[in-house]
């Protein structure tokens, strides 16, 4: 059956700073998500908003140099009900004290790493689900992600991807219950962002367009692993690192 690759969660930037926010765009298209607009100013995304509909914003707190953000933040939580981001530069207390009235489904302090605004995101998405209070930090890579398939967002944990499977600028994502879903990120990207570095020494490559699951191997017979899913042939240039990884006691 050909897969359908799942709907890319579509986002909001809302930052003063085009180099900022062009910067944002690019690592969250590498990711696999839609930027669906881009407002540099509380009169633009307004009428983004009025126009156009967004799974989650990104909202620099100090837009202008007047903290309007907050007041974004506000009309988002009372009038959009949609997740959103707060992303400042600012420590000052009474700042992020008014800025938790808004109620943001996270936070994340300037400047952030491309894997810790995708985990942010993915946290976001899970606060606003479950109603969890956000935290102001780096944040660190969460054990789950969601995927965007129709009108509804999917939670998956990392913990049931059995199989990454490369689709050129794609991979497939295998789970315990052998569903697929078909995520907008190279198996070279999602190898090094999108997997939670504490979960990172989990999976191992074994060939070019296959990644694994350790918990998942039940045997290695000769050149190849047996997993609930399907066989996979360990081509010769991944057969040392698979050994090392199976902690095999001769």
């Amino acid at each position: 059956m050909e897969l359908t690759p799942e709907q890319p969660i579509q986002i909001l930037i809302i930052e003063d700073d085009p180099i900022s926010a062009e910067s944002m765009e690019l690592t969250l298209q590498e990711f696999g998500f839609t930027i669906k607009g881009i407002a540099h100013s509380v009169e633009t995304a307004l009428a983004l908003l009025n126009r156009e509909t967004f799974d989650i914003a990104l909202v620099d707190i100090d837009l202008n140099g007047t903290k309007s953000g907050i007041e974004i933040g506000l009309i988002l939580t009372n009038l959009y009900h949609i997740p959103f981001i707060f992303i400042t530069g600012l420590s000052d207390r009474s700042v992020i004290e008014e800025a938790v009235k808004a109620k943001p489904s996270a936070y994340l302090q300037k400047p952030a790493s491309p894997a810790t605004l995708f985990a942010c995101i993915q946290t976001a998405l899970q606060n606003f689900n479950s109603f969890k209070e956000p935290q102001l930090s780096s944040q660190k890579n969460t054990d789950f992600f969601f995927i965007k398939t129709r009108n509804k967002l999917k939670r998956i944990d990392w913990k049931d991807v059995v199989l990454l499977t490369s689709a050129d600028n794609y991979t497939i994502l295998t789970l315990i219950d052998k569903s697929e879903h078909y995520i907008r990120s190279s198996l070279a990207m999602t190898l090094k962002y999108q997997i939670p570095i504490p979960l990172q020494k989990n999976y191992i490559q074994v060939n070019r367009s296959e990644v694994v699951q350790l918990n998942f191997i039940s045997e290695m017979i000769e050149e190849e692993l047996i997993t609930p899913i399907r066989n996979l042939t360990i081509t010769k240039s991944y057969i040392k690192t698979v050994k090392q990884h199976l902690n095999i006691i001769s």
